[in-house]
């Protein structure tokens, strides 16, 4: 079971092919919400709370200097999701919560996310947030003025689209496609 739970989360070095009709579907900045809203939980509770613990637990002082645990927490946060999406992105073209909400980061002609690309649109994120009072007021604003593009993505040339979902007949073909060629190896082989 926690397979399939994990599954939903979990991006793979086979990468999901770009449904590239949808770059200007309005309904994918619902969706591009939702995906940041779960990276910013796993962020933020799996990875952040367990190593302020410890932090607050040896240098209580310290923190309590610097303002505060949540203090802290939020001036970690915005760094910390940003070398995750950035990993992420550059190395399997989505998040977590990208791979849940079904959505992929590439390039404008499809083609995968690089390491520069993904760099430049997170590094950007300190641009979408800048607004503090609006959060992602930027961001938010960018991509509905554009086809969807927040600044990180203009500057980067990268676009998110939902993923190809194969219907039944497309894995039914597929697997007649591999089943084809694996019983064509074993005749020339014997």
């Amino acid at each position: 079971m926690i397979d399939s739970i994990l599954d939903r989360f979990q991006p793979t070095r086979k990468r999901p092919t770009p449904a590239m009709e949808t770059v200007d579907d309005r309904g994918l900045l619902g969706q591009r919400g939702a995906a940041a809203a779960i990276d910013l939980v796993i962020c933020y509770f799996l990875i952040e709370t367990p190593v302020l613990y410890v932090v607050d637990f040896l240098f209580r002082a310290r923190v309590n200097q610097l303002g505060g645990v949540v203090f802290v927490s939020l001036l970690f946060l915005v760094p910390l999701y940003m070398t995750y999406s950035f990993g992420f992105e550059w190395r399997y073209g989505r998040t977590p919560g990208k791979v849940n909400r079904g959505l992929v980061v590439v390039m404008e002609d499809g083609s995968h996310c690089t390491g520069r690309a993904s760099a430049v649109r997170n590094i950007l994120r300190y641009v979408d947030v800048l607004p503090v009072v609006v959060p992602y007021g930027v961001g938010v604003g960018a991509a509905v003025v554009t086809d969807g593009q927040r600044a990180g993505d203009l500057a980067a040339d990268t676009v998110v689209v939902r993923t190809h979902v194969e219907g039944v007949g497309d894995q039914a073909v597929r697997a007649d496609l591999e089943t084809d060629a694996a019983a064509r190896r074993d005749s020339q082989g014997n």
